[in-house]
């Protein structure tokens, strides 16, 4: 019999999670206060409805910030609602770690890597990774 998937493993699926027994937040505010600890929170009243409206994501973020800060220790982090000027369904949460320019190609390097790692996490569903993106800004 054939098979239809690759030996290696960069090239395969990840396997999906399909553990949906995420609570939704109750205090929405204090999350915010709580997830300010790591991240400098930007269109917050856009930000919160989206949180509000997506529950499961809140327990997401705080799994993956040491993940995101072990790769990027000494750069400024920023949780922000991204609203896309042209498609309503493409607005999203945002994690942006501030890059430096004299590090740009490592830094690049490394958001690759974190995002592959991030890929292939499998304690949350695809449904709830596909709600927020981690990205590399420059200022």
């Amino acid at each position: 019999m054939q098979q239809n998937y690759s030996q290696r493993l960069e090239m395969q699926i990840p396997q999906e999670n399909t553990y949906t027994g995420l609570t939704k937040t109750k205090n929405m505010d204090k999350e915010l206060a709580n997830l300010s600890k790591d991240y400098n929170i930007l269109k917050i009243d856009e930000l919160k409805e989206y949180l509000e409206k997506n529950g499961g994501l809140i327990p997401y973020i705080h799994s993956i910030t040491p993940l995101i800060k072990d790769y990027f220790p000494k750069n400024e982090l920023c949780l922000t609602y991204y609203i896309d000027p042209e498609f309503e369904e493409l607005n999203h949460a945002l994690i942006c770690v501030i890059g430096k320019n004299s590090l740009f190609e490592k830094e690049r390097e490394l958001m690759n890597q974190l995002n592959d790692k991030l890929l292939y996490l499998t304690d949350f569903s695809t449904d709830v990774k596909s709600l927020i993106s981690v990205r590399l800004w420059w200022l």
